[in-house]
This record gives structure tokens, C-alpha cells and sequence, in this order.
């Protein structure tokens, strides 16, 4: 409800149940309430996310988002993408009238990324002929023709891929060059036909200033706070990862040693969220709670990488001409 308004409808079935066939339910509660923007149709594991993308008040027949906390559960993580989507609906975030325009970008993005991945598992004719002649070595071919795309086709493929593996790598900021290598089985150059050989650069999205202040307040505040040295080198290993929807900073892997996610909010205001205590948000300001919880999560993620927190006693060493032989071996035992 929005100001007495229903906003959002949803229909919740059993768990495992086939959603899908109770989608005209759901549909029907979205069409007869024109203030409803949102429909939700959820069996508790899944959620299926409509709007009303197509005509106003009348709902799409496909989703724009999906969750599924199974799925998550086996990969160990979440898509960026899908939390962007799921972040955007969040109370004190959500706008009823935004969300048919936000749906319609999400479908749009998903049919791009459906046709980018075709480009690469089976490039079409007209994109290898759009990437030898906006290549700069592919440009200096008089003619494309049909036999200098058959002979290049691999080779686009095979570069396709290297350029996705980049992006990945970058994704956790580390993507050097000699790990994406030409297969070692690329077609021979037809005769007076150049074999274009793109290196895509991988660009790594850059910290604002706002994030870069975390990660250097995070680490400064923690090497005050722990009173422990195991902890204290653990410091070292906090790390952040960066996404065009996403700014986290973490303990050793991004996803189980998550500390805290930045969220910029609309009025300028920075919240940090840390999963390890149950999603709490605390606003990005020094305090005396905000210590607490960089605490406690990063404590939490250190014990949960099965690092041990027992300090082990300083080795004592005897010293030639310092002390006697039986107290030399005590102190050495």
C-alpha cells in the first residue's frame, strides 16, 4: 500500500509448486487495480517480478526480474544485475512510477545480452563483416567478401570470448593479458586475406571519491580497533570489488567474506549494509555503532575462513653470553 493506494500485488503459492501456472491469477488482481505497478508471484523460494511495461494497467505476460534463493544457495553468489533490480524495490526506494519504465530498460538489457551472447557462440555474416570493417587492420580490406568472412569467422569467435574472460577477470580486478590467449588451432589466413587479430582492453570501473574514503577508513579503523595481532594481519587481506551497480568491500572472497556493501542513497547520504549481521544498515559516519559492526562483521569473516584468533605465545630464543644454560632452556621451552 502506498497512501492508502494498493501498489503492489502479490500471489504466494507452496513451496515447489509450479508458479507459472498461477500467473493469470496474478494478473488478473494487477488489471482490475489501476494504482497497482508491481506484480509479485512467489512460491517462497522463487520470485517472478511483472510490471506493466507494454500498455498501462495491464500486465506483461514475461518478467522482468527474477530471483531464485535455490539457485543462489548452489552458485554461492548473487548477479549483480539481480540485486541492482531487487535493491531498486526496497522500501524507502520503491516509486510505483518508475517501475514500468525501469521493467521495459530490464527486458531491453535482456534481449541485448541474449543477442550479444548469439554474437558470440554463433556470429552472424553482417557482424563479422561489421567487425573487419570497423577493425583497424580488417579496414584495409578493399572488398569483404563471402570467403573473407567464412575465413575470419573462428577467429571472431575466439576473440568474442577473450574479451568476455577480461571482463570477468576485471570484475575482481585482476585480468592480465597473458592469460587470454589466441587458440592455439586458428585458421590459416586465406591467400591475400588479412587475419584480424583484435586485443580488446579491459576497462576497470574506478572507485568516486565517497568509496575510496571507505576502503581507507575501513582498514585505518580496524587496525585501531582489533586487539588481537591475528586480526591485525588479517587487516591486509580486506579487498573491495567494484561493478557499475555495486561497490563492496571485503575480507579475502567477495562473496563469503563480504563486510559491507556501499549504498549511495538519493539525498547524497551513504549507507554501509553488512550481511554477516543480518543486513543492518548504519550510516556511513563515525560513531560508536559504526565501529561495532566493522568489528564484529570483520571479525565474523575471519573466523568463518577458518582462520584461528588464538595468538600463539612470541618464540624466545636463547642468546649466546646473555643468560645461564638452565634458565636459557627454560625460557627456550
Amino acid at each position: 500500500m502506498d497512501n492508502g493506494k494498493p501498489v503492489i500485488a502479490l500471489e504466494s503459492k507452496k513451496v515447489g509448486s509450479v508458479i507459472k501456472n498461477d500467473l493469470g491469477q496474478l494478473k488478473s488482481y494487477f488489471n482490475a487495480l489501476p494504482s497497482v505497478k508491481l506484480g509479485i508471484l512467489t512460491d517462497g523460494l522463487k520470485y517472478e517480478f511483472y510490471a506493466d511495461s507494454d500498455k498501462p494497467n495491464m500486465m506483461d505476460d514475461n518478467s522482468f526480474l527474477r530471483l531464485d534463493f535455490a539457485e543462489i544457495d548452489r552458485n554461492g553468489t548473487i548477479d549483480d544485475n539481480i540485486l541492482g533490480g531487487i535493491a531498486s524495490i526496497r522500501k524507502g526506494l520503491f516509486n510505483p512510477e518508475n517501475v514500468g519504465a525501469d521493467a521495459k530498460s530490464k527486458l531491453l538489457f535482456d534481449s541485448f545480452v541474449k543477442i550479444i551472447k548469439e554474437f558470440k557462440s554463433d556470429p552472424s555474416d553482417d557482424f563479422i563483416r561489421l567487425i573487419l570493417t570497423r577493425s583497424e587492420a580488417g579496414g584495409k580490406i578493399a572488398k569483404v567478401t563471402q570467403k573473407i568472412v567464412d575465413a575470419n569467422r573462428d577467429l571472431v569467435k575466439s576473440a568474442m570470448e577473450a574479451f568476455v574472460a577480461q571482463e570477468a577477470l576485471a570484475r575482481f580486478g585482476y585480468a592480465p593479458k597473458d592469460l587470454i590467449r589466441t587458440p592455439p588451432d586458428r585458421p590459416e589466413p586465406v591467400s591475400g586475406t588479412p587475419i584480424v587479430t583484435p586485443e580488446p582492453e579491459a576497462e576497470k570501473p574506478c572507485p568516486t571519491e565517497g568509496e575510496e574514503n571507505a576502503i581507507a577508513y575501513t582498514k585505518k579503523r580496524l587496525l585501531f580497533l582489533v586487539r588481537n595481532e591475528v586480526l591485525f594481519q588479517e587487516v591486509e587481506k580486506i579487498k573491495f570489488r567494484k561493478s557499475k551497480t555495486s561497490f563492496r568491500i571485503y575480507y579475502d572472497t567477495p562473496n563469503k567474506g563480504v563486510i559491507f556493501d556501499y549504498r549511495e542513497q538519493k539525498d547524497g547520504k551513504v549507507l554501509l549494509q553488512f550481511p554477516a549481521l543480518d543486513g543492518k544498515d548504519i550510516p556511513f559516519v563515525a560513531s560508536a555503532e559504526l565501529d561495532e559492526c566493522l568489528l564484529k562483521a570483520f571479525t565474523k569473516r575471519v573466523s568463518e575462513a577458518g582462520v584461528s584468533l588464538d595468538t600463539p605465545p612470541p618464540a624466545l630464543r636463547a642468546i649466546k653470553g646473555g643468560l645461564s644454560g638452565s634458565v636459557s632452556s627454560k625460557l627456550t621451552r
